[in-house]
């Protein structure tokens, strides 16, 4: 999506900068906290407001990082080893155990999982060889592995939605927001009624990325920052919070 005439916009960078400073703040905001009703004042929902701007960025971004890619296997490549890193970074910090199985539901593994997802569901959509009943046999796999990951399958479904309607703004803002909601009610259901709502502030990201000028922006070595960024910042904060 490129608008030159707007008088005011922002380059992919710069939207990437707002996530990873939102994210900085929630997870912060998380240090020495183990239970959901330890972070339920008004100052930690305030706080954990802000860092529910940094999912639908990363969501938009992987969907315009699959639409740009000269590579689509190294960059997948890339994406698993995100995830695999990102796990043992985001079990440190937040889980009490690396083993999934015996973490939170909705929160056994970190959101790279599902981003890789995301990636894949992509790919196979627009292959022209698989047949439609293939392609929904392989999403349903996608959606049930990623299922008690960190976002769920709303990242990979979001990133699928965002990516096969990429010339409509409007649609994917429709689509992301859809399953954003989605995904907040049945984290409100199933997890905890406080989170559940503030997963509505996600919706703050939207008048955001209506500023996107289609443009990544001057910094080239950003973009993957931006992911590296995620696994490292929560290993910092977990030795922080292990030291304590």
């Amino acid at each position: 999506m490129t608008e030159d005439n707007k008088k005011f916009s922002l380059s992919g960078n710069a939207l990437k900068v707002i996530a990873i400073i939102a994210m900085t703040i929630d997870h912060v905001s998380w240090m020495g906290i183990e239970e959901y009703v330890q972070a339920e004042t008004l100052m930690q929902i305030f706080l954990h407001s802000i860092g529910r701007l940094t999912a639908p960025i990363m969501l938009y971004f992987v969907a315009e990082g699959y639409h740009y890619t000269h590579d689509f296997k190294k960059y997948l490549g890339r994406m698993a080893l995100l995830a695999f890193v990102s796990h043992f970074a985001f079990c440190y910090f937040t889980q009490p155990s690396f083993n999934p199985f015996k973490n939170q539901l909705f929160n056994a593994t970190s959101i790279a999982w599902p981003l890789m997802w995301g990636l894949i569901f992509l790919k196979v959509w627009d292959s022209e060889e698989l047949s439609r009943w293939l392609k929904i046999l392989i999403t349903l796999i996608g959606c049930l592995v990623t299922l008690t990951s960190d976002w769920s399958f709303a990242a990979p479904l979001a990133i699928l939605m965002m990516g096969r309607n990429r010339d409509d703004f409007h649609s994917q803002m429709l689509w992301l927001m859809a399953i954003v909601t989605m995904y907040a009610v049945a984290f409100y259901i199933f997890n905890n009624h406080t989170y559940g709502m503030v997963h509505m502030a996600c919706w703050l990201a939207v008048p955001l990325l209506s500023l996107y000028n289609g443009k990544r922006g001057k910094l080239s070595w950003l973009g993957k920052f931006f992911y590296w960024y995620y696994p490292i910042h929560m290993a910092i904060l977990g030795l922080i919070v292990h030291s304590m």
